[in-house]
């Protein structure tokens, strides 16, 4: 089989896994069985209209074992270096993680917390499948399970990015995997004593308002159940752009795929599916377009009750949500300013000199790049941090291709843009060193427990200093999906 239309079914179908698992354990019985075989009817359905398109062919260096042992060596040592698999010293949200792991393997589904009387409420797409295999077989195969998962999806990422330049894919994923952020500019500002306090560890905080733009490494290590959705459904954009053949069947599925794993992946990814969906909008309409018309309404339909159950959430403190110059500083306008100019406005006076043809997608990243930083969503600004990653994915492809592009030409833009990557990307070449050395988890999936916590929820209402910030992990009491989708 074609390697691109591999890569495809392989995504779409790790990504829809978790969905399937939930409407099974979570859902009543007639509910969740009637959309699990409605989604997984779209599914053979799509892929036996799909074989007969045409698809991209690349080249045979990507079929050979080297290449693909490669990468696949390659996503084990980002996991295990980062932490996947307990191996090595895991970020401190790892410490919600491996509770949310130990939680789901050892109670029933859906999860009760007796002591808080509510049922779980939260995107779990990540920890379900591991959970379910370490049902099966116990607690400790549980960090294997973890690791195999995550190298499983970042594999498929990895070997799809390599595709997307006719040659020395390999040189493609590792630009991507060191693209800096704007560390750089931001120590250079702390270096010189100006407005220091704004510029703890490389990002822009005002008051308690977060500007923050993370790199690979930093996703990966921090929040990979946000991270591996999003560098997918990253790949299916550029792959859409760079076939130059619109498949809506295909767009919809992946969206709504990654809706369980999460919300703000499915927040940055839906702008480009958007534009992709109104190219040509009127010929959806068309009679012979009718039954894919009928069929993306069907599958719809079948990720209702995942809808639902995200809307049926108690909630947040509301105090954690507002636009930018709500945040307290008369010099907003400033900050917001250094953050564009050094995460967008670098690349954009370097780039704009050459005639690319993936520049209209590069502008497309660098603009939600701006707009994912004006309002802030949750006490940390996640919509920022993490509803722009698709962007930044897409963005340090597009720039890496760019840059591979030119080389030959002798453009200093070129030379300059490279050194820079370069420098930035020490960054993350020093942390990856830095993890070779010796080094144990803070907790483990069996034994997540640390002080006096015993569950995610008693950890997350000390680690919030608000027991009102729970309600995001918590199901509305008496709601639409309590009264009548809850399996009983």
């Amino acid at each position: 089989m074609n390697l691109i239309r591999t890569l495809k079914y392989a995504s779409l179908i790790y990504l829809l896994i978790p969905s399937i698992l939930f409407l099974l354990t979570w859902v009543n019985l007639s509910v969740g069985l009637s959309a699990s075989i409605l989604m997984i009817t779209y599914f053979f359905w799509y892929v036996k209209k799909d074989v007969t398109n045409d698809i991209r062919e690349v080249s045979a260096q990507y079929y050979g074992w080297a290449h693909i042992v490669g990468i696949l060596a390659l996503a084990i040592g980002v996991n295990v270096l980062l932490g996947i698999g307990e191996f090595k010293r895991q970020e401190s949200d790892f410490v919600a993680n491996n509770f949310k792991y130990y939680d789901l393997i050892q109670h029933d589904w859906p999860l009760y917390y007796a002591h808080y009387k509510v049922h779980m409420c939260y995107y779990l797409g990540y920890y379900l499948p591991v959970a379910q295999l370490a049902k099966w077989f116990s607690l400790e195969s549980a960090r294997y399970f973890a690791l195999a998962w995550s190298v499983l999806g970042l594999f498929f990422a990895l070997l799809w990015i390599s595709t997307f330049v006719k040659k020395n894919g390999g040189l493609l994923v590792v630009l991507v995997i060191i693209f800096p952020n704007a560390w750089i500019i931001y120590a250079l500002i702390d270096l010189i004593g100006w407005h220091r306090e704004v510029f703890p560890h490389y990002f822009i905080l005002i008051n308690d308002f977060y500007l923050v733009l993370s790199k690979f490494e930093d996703n990966w290590a921090w929040a990979p159940q946000h991270t591996l959705p999003a560098v997918l459904g990253a790949c299916f954009i550029l792959e859409a752009f760079l076939s130059k053949k619109i498949n809506r069947p295909e767009l919809l599925l992946m969206l709504l795929s990654t809706m369980y794993w999460s919300p703000l992946a499915s927040i940055g990814l839906f702008p480009f599916v958007l534009i992709l969906f109104l190219k040509d909008f009127q010929t959806l309409f068309l009679q012979e377009r009718l039954p894919e018309l009928f069929g993306m309404i069907g599958l719809v339909t079948a990720f209702l009750p995942l809808m639902i159950y995200f809307i049926s959430t108690e909630g947040v403190n509301s105090g954690n949500t507002g636009f930018i110059w709500q945040a307290g500083s008369s010099l907003w306008i400033v900050y917001y300013a250094i953050y564009v100019l050094a995460n967008v406005g670098i690349w954009y006076c370097f780039i704009r000199t050459e005639p690319f043809e993936w520049s209209p997608l590069i502008y497309g990243c660098m603009c939600l790049i701006m707009i994912f930083g004006i309002y802030r969503v949750g006490l940390y600004n996640d919509l920022n941090i993490r509803g722009v990653i698709p962007a930044f994915t897409i963005m340090s492809c597009c720039i890496s291709i760019w840059i591979m592009y030119y080389w030959k030409k002798k453009k200093w833009t070129v030379y300059f843009l490279a050194i820079y990557i370069l420098l930035g990307g020490l960054h993350s070449i020093r942390n990856f060193g830095l993890a070779i050395s010796p080094s144990k988890p803070q907790t483990t999936i069996a034994k997540p427990f640390i002080n006096n916590y015993t569950s995610m929820l008693s950890f997350q209402e000390s680690a919030y200093g608000d027991s009102t910030a729970i309600k995001e992990y918590c199901l509305k009491k008496d709601g639409f999906f309590d009264k009548y989708l809850l399996k009983k």
